[in-house]
């Protein structure tokens, strides 16, 4: 990728304008959240597949001839086995779904940015794949946050498992009660793997057009409220079609009981968006 800038204006008559709207390729998401649903469905059988023998060894899977304690000391080995299986997959899984991610979104962000620049002026003309400093350290935050999410699966997972399998052993009803949540569990960890490629695509490819935006001195941008989630933030919609500028983010929420000031995206499964706003002057 070049390091450098290079950047033929319009013609002086011509002031700027606002660009089109950046919107990330759904696909880029969609790629990502595949192999990570494939690795939680292999995680999620074992798991059932290991507690359903430890439950019928113990007696755990019946009403009589319960062997709780053992019960409890066995399902314990057998989630903290699983773990340690897991985690290095995982793991392994993060950087290269991760890496492959970043790069697809630097490559779109440089398509989309340079149409959404051309709308302006079509005689405007600038190289919008450059990589310097800063969207460096973009890239390395982008894939540090996006990386950590995916390597926590494992470990949240079988913790919660951990705490279902204590409740069914403390009311008696073993694989009643824990069959049904397994199920359950799978499939919120599915679409949570979901969400989460989304939402962190769609941080990756704002961050990053943020940081090339201001690399060749654009100052401010449109927030865009797509009106895309189940719960649409209030006061998202009612920052929609108004002018901000990166030097004086806004007010986007409230979070740990402290307001948040940011960009379109940055708050956790966002999906506004944003328009480039270029002024010569």
């Amino acid at each position: 990728m070049p390091t450098t800038r290079k950047i033929v204006r319009p013609p002086v008559d011509e002031r700027g304008g606002v660009g089109g709207a950046l919107r990330p390729a759904i696909n880029i998401a969609d790629d990502m959240a595949r192999p990570v649903r494939v690795l939680i469905e292999r995680m999620a059988k074992e798991i059932k597949r290991e507690l359903i023998a430890v439950f019928h060894e113990t007696g755990m899977d019946h009403s009589h001839g319960m062997d709780a304690a053992d019960g409890s000391i066995r399902s314990r080995v057998v989630l903290n086995k699983l773990q340690d299986k897991w985690a290095p997959r995982f793991n392994r899984l993060s950087k290269k779904i991760v890496d492959r991610m970043i790069s697809r979104v630097l490559k779109n962000s440089a398509v989309t940015l340079g149409m959404s620049l051309r709308q302006i002026s079509k005689d405007f003309e600038i190289d919008t794949s450059f990589i310097d400093e800063r969207l460096k350290q973009v890239i390395s935050a982008s894939t540090q946050e996006a990386a950590n999410l995916i390597k926590l699966i494992p470990q949240n997972y079988l913790a919660d498992v951990q705490g279902a399998v204590m409740r069914s052993i403390t009311t008696g009803r073993g694989m009643k009660d824990l069959a049904p949540y397994l199920n359950e569990k799978y499939d919120g960890n599915i679409r949570w793997a979901r969400n989460v490629a989304m939402d962190q695509t769609r941080k990756a490819y704002s961050n990053v057009n943020a940081a090339r935006l201001q690399a060749i001195g654009v100052q401010s941008f449109v927030w865009i409220h797509t009106g895309g989630g189940a719960h649409p933030r209030k006061d998202h919609i009612a920052m929609s079609g108004k002018e901000y500028r990166y030097d004086n983010l806004p007010v986007i929420g409230v979070m740990y009981g402290k307001e948040v000031r940011g960009k379109p995206g940055d708050l956790p499964f966002c999906r506004c968006i944003m328009k480039p706003v270029l002024n010569w002057n």
